[in-house]
């Protein structure tokens, strides 16, 4: 067997991140999907690889067989153990499963010195997860004929003064496997991929470059509601919580933000100029939120770095 080449626990610590929305969806002969997300500084997901006597995991029995299955065909010690010691709920719009699944691999490349570890076979419908991972920031992924690919349009530092309200509802879970799968079939309309396109460069792009908050906060809003337009069989309204798009709602009418709904939800968001509006719409948002058991917010900011790894 081949053995690792160093002894030492190696630890990454990776991400969550907000998927913004769609540029584009299925396209038959022509390109297809591309978006825009960002990651953010909390509901980190931190895993360690290291020695072990024996293969020794804490994460689910389909991901053990996986990685074991790839040592094996590989030719690598399976003496390990790797610990997730933290991770975001699963299916809420975090994306915890790409961050959980990419940093294994990487673990794993890193630990025994080897390059392209692919253990499980991912591919790039939507690639802000892969690249909101490695580089952190704001990007907007590039539209693909082939899912194998992932390139960047645009990658650029968030202003950190900019805030977000994150809204959880407990009581939801959002749309993954094969359900997920099965909506990306239909195809997108010209006009609404112009659309996307047009709001993306000429609003998105330059605000954020020059940190136009109003500007971004609408075309953000703007790009959410073109995007509702892709999924109406499955979500009534652009939130898949009902709740939640009650409070955003209410938000709205009285402060400018940016808002949506982070990939299938039900986390939501509200984009936020500064600390002192952020003051302003607290307890606003702490009497509206009130009424409702099931949901719940965080204030997060946008992480312009990617994941981090430490050795011990």
């Amino acid at each position: 067997m081949v053995k690792n080449k160093t002894k030492n626990s190696i630890q990454i610590q990776a991400n969550s991140r907000l998927h913004l929305g769609f540029l584009n969806l299925n396209c038959p002969q022509q390109y297809s999907y591309g978006g825009i997300g960002v990651s953010i500084n909390k509901y980190p997901t931190i895993l360690s690889i290291s020695k072990s006597n024996k293969f020794v995991s804490n994460l689910s029995k389909k991901l053990n067989n996986q990685i074991f299955k790839y040592l094996k065909n590989k030719n690598l010690s399976v003496t390990i153990k790797i610990e997730c010691h933290e991770r975001p709920t699963q299916h809420i719009g975090l994306g915890s499963g790409t961050q959980l699944k990419l940093s294994i691999e990487e673990l794993v490349s890193k630990y025994f010195a080897i390059s392209d570890v692919n253990i499980f076979n991912r591919t790039f419908r939507s690639g802000i997860g892969f690249n909101s991972y490695k580089q952190g920031g704001l990007i907007i992924d590039s539209p693909k004929k082939n899912l194998n690919n992932s390139h960047v349009i645009f990658k650029n530092k968030f202003p950190t003064s900019w805030k977000i309200i994150l809204l959880f509802d407990n009581k939801k879970t959002g749309l993954h496997g094969k359900s997920e799968k099965s909506f990306f079939s239909p195809s997108s309309s010209s006009n609404v991929r112009k659309k996307l396109s047009d709001i993306a460069i000429n609003e998105i792009i330059p605000s954020v470059l020059y940190r136009d908050f109003d500007t971004f906060a609408k075309g953000l809003t703007k790009f959410q509601k073109l995007n509702y337009s892709f999924y109406p069989s499955i979500q009534k309204s652009m939130y898949l919580s009902t709740d939640i798009a009650k409070v955003i709602k209410d938000i709205s009418k009285l402060f400018t933000v940016g808002v949506g709904q982070s990939s299938w939800g039900p986390t939501s968001y509200i984009f936020v100029n500064s600390q002192k509006d952020l003051k302003d719409i607290i307890p606003v948002l702490n009497q509206t939120i009130s009424m409702y058991n099931n949901l719940s917010y965080d204030v997060v900011s946008v992480n312009n770095s990617g994941r981090k790894l430490t050795t011990t």
